[in-house]
């Protein structure tokens, strides 16, 4: 069974996200939607990704490039502050570090199968963008 969630939490500041299955293009244009209203509706308020791809097929190419847009449209925000990955797949995992390269937000990312890693990694995030100006 294919499913996706998209869980915004604004009182903790996490939007909440979860794939599994194989996606076709229309659900993920259907995921990447609901992420880009979850993530307006933070209103300018900080926010971190917890997103558990745990059971997530490997994309295709037309699917791996919405998810590339929705990473796109976070860093794009002064507001998100990073995001941890829960993955079990070796090869999924590589798919979504292109992803996030590519999107603009590795930098702040973690990528593992350690559940209390991401969690651990969220809490770590500065409340703060810094600058990269000198």
């Amino acid at each position: 069974m294919t499913t996706w969630k998209v869980e915004p939490d604004r009182a903790r500041g996490v939007l909440s996200l979860r794939l599994d299955g194989v996606l076709t293009f229309e659900d993920m244009q259907a995921f990447v939607s609901a992420h880009d209203r979850a993530v307006d509706g933070f209103h300018g308020r900080d926010y971190r990704v917890f997103c558990d791809i745990r059971g997530l097929k490997p994309l295709s190419p037309q699917s791996t490039e919405l998810f590339e847009k929705a990473k796109r449209y976070s860093a794009a925000h002064k507001n998100f502050r990073g995001s941890a990955v829960l993955v079990d797949s070796t090869l999924v995992a590589l798919q979504h570090q292109r992803t996030s390269v590519a999107g603009g937000v590795m930098s702040t990312e973690l990528i593992t199968a350690d559940e209390k890693a991401c969690w651990e990694h969220l809490e770590k995030l500065p409340h703060e963008r810094t600058s990269t100006r000198p």
